[in-house]
């Protein structure tokens, strides 16, 4: 029977073949109809702000020795009860390994690049519009936070243009005509010239401006230090700039990660259109890269601090769409039995059971990240997906 039938086939005239693939097509065409689609419905609430929070280098490994140390094996770091999540890739246009200049071009951006590139093409001839740039183009307030000096790669690629993360310098000249009402986070140097000392050293700019000078005759106001952090005033500052470190922010960070965004949230908060919010958590990158498990846990608590923070402003605004990410995974972390002294621990949840961390390498690796994700428009990331695919969706809530 099978065989005839594949004969009879063969016999069909053209137009019984035409009329079956018509009618193949219609059937295909009302199946398809009831898939939902990517986009949300016409109900989904309108997303007035966003706080995007990346964790440098924070892969599982990372995340399940803070959840340990900080909240046992039971308990959850702040974003873990997010409803949505997707697993993240984070190769780079030119390697499967990425650096943060690529990843964070992929996050900010939606374009692969190379590595080393901040928001441009992989040669450098061609920029990127970033969602900072686009939030600023409808009218929102903008604000990056740091632990990093903030011409760092991922803060940078935010507001900035150039071929090569290295270029300090040149980063730290285009905050100027950013538009980017906040900046928290270490970078002195970059902002003074070299004939100048600053609070936390010498500057390093040869072209003799001073920036910092610069930035406040356009009308932001600057803290260098705690106590004129705190004096800050949030109902009546539209524009800061914070500088706490020379480049990066030595510990323990004096303003805190959770310090420094509730401030800047609190300044965004000013802006009837909303805002779109960058905070990253820095140095867990950096922590991992010098396989410092201390430093890594500690961080990590720090950034999750900092998310309680961004879950707080939700609980009173529900039109903000918060994301928690990471730009890719350093150290290959891994939480074991401490059984070697080699091994970074031991380290004690608050049950009182042991465990090590170790680390397989001093750089970054391949390992998928995670993504998650809450508030309006938050489905939209579950799955897997590249890093490029945050942009995307950052891009049809604003």
């Amino acid at each position: 029977m099978e065989r005839r039938s594949i004969i009879m086939s063969r016999n069909w005239s053209q137009r019984t073949k035409a009329l079956f693939m018509w009618r193949l097509l219609l059937i295909l065409a009302l199946l398809l109809s009831f898939v939902p689609p990517l986009a949300v419905g016409a109900d989904e609430p309108v997303v007035e702000n966003i706080i995007l929070l990346i964790g440098d280098g924070m892969g599982a490994g990372t995340r399940t020795a803070a959840r340990y140390y900080y909240v046992g094996p039971d308990g959850q770091l702040a974003w873990e009860d997010f409803e949505w999540a997707g697993v993240t890739l984070t190769y780079s246009e030119d390697a499967l390994i990425t650096d943060s200049a690529a990843a964070g071009t992929a996050i900010a951006t939606g374009h692969k690049t190379a590595n080393g590139v901040i928001s441009m093409n992989a040669d450098g001839t061609v920029s990127y519009t970033t969602i900072l740039e686009e939030a600023l183009a409808r009218g929102k307030a903008t604000g990056l936070v740091a632990t990093s000096q903030i011409q760092h790669a991922t803060p940078a690629v935010f507001y900035a243009h150039v071929p090569s993360r290295r270029q300090y310098n040149d980063i730290a000249a285009q905050m100027v005509d950013s538009g980017v009402n906040v900046f928290f986070g270490g970078g002195e140097t970059y902002m003074l010239p070299e004939t100048v000392t600053g609070t936390y050293g010498p500057g390093s700019r040869t072209d003799g401006r001073n920036l910092i000078e610069e930035m406040v005759a356009l009308g932001y106001a600057y803290a260098d230090n705690a106590a004129d952090f705190a004096a800050l005033d949030t109902e009546t500052t539209d524009y800061a700039l914070g500088l706490f470190g020379y480049k990066g922010m030595e510990r323990p960070f004096t303003p805190s990660l959770a310090e420094m965004t509730e401030k800047a949230i609190n300044i965004l908060d000013n802006d009837p259109d909303g805002f779109f919010l960058m905070v990253e958590g820095s140095q867990i990158d950096w922590a991992n890269h010098g396989n410092d498990a201390d430093n890594s846990i500690g961080d990590t608590v720090g950034f999750n601090e900092a998310v309680e923070v961004a879950e707080a402003f939700l609980a009173e605004h529900p039109n903000t769409l918060i994301i928690v990410t990471a730009d890719h995974e350093t150290g290959g972390v891994a939480v074991e039995t401490m059984d070697d002294p080699a091994q970074d621990g031991p380290y004690t949840t608050p049950e009182g059971d042991e465990f090590g961390v170790d680390f397989t390498s001093t750089h970054h690796t391949a390992n998928d990240v995670v993504t998650l994700a809450t508030g309006p428009w938050s489905h939209l990331l579950a799955g897997t997906y590249h890093l490029t695919h945050i942009f995307d969706v950052m891009h049809q809530a604003l």
